[in-house]
């Protein structure tokens, strides 16, 4: 990025829609679909959000308490992981790559299993 130009911060809303349509293209997972409607007219800037992480795996939780919905939580991963790394939003051919960085970014390397599982049914490895 050359001097005075300026990459544009997204929106929370902006973040979870993307990362919603990467984890569920069908719109068939409905713990994605919670996460997203809850986000929906989410337009404060991902800066601006004190713990973005915290907010995002919070509402996973209390949408998936049980734990057993890994697309949610990949989506939730996959919104953090596009918050850092904005210029990747809208680029359908980098699905692979943000729901794999997202996970290492979120569970440090090491999803739970549910997630491992799902992720490798889509040829992610982590």
């Amino acid at each position: 990025m050359g001097p005075g130009s300026h990459e544009r911060v997204p929106t929370v809303s902006e973040v979870v829609r993307e990362a919603a349509a990467i984890a569920d293209p069908d719109g068939t997972e409905t713990a994605v679909t919670a996460l997203y409607d809850g986000f929906e007219d989410d337009d404060r800037p991902t800066t601006a959000v004190e713990s973005l992480t915290g907010e995002l795996l919070s509402t996973v939780r209390a949408i998936d308490p049980e734990e057993d919905e890994p697309a949610a939580w990949a989506a939730a991963a996959a919104a953090i992981w596009l918050a850092r790394n904005p210029s990747l939003i809208d680029k359908g051919d980098q699905g692979d790559r943000v729901l794999r960085e997202g996970a290492r970014l979120v569970f440090h390397g090491k999803p739970p299993e549910p997630v491992a599982e799902w992720l490798a049914t889509r040829g992610v490895e982590v």
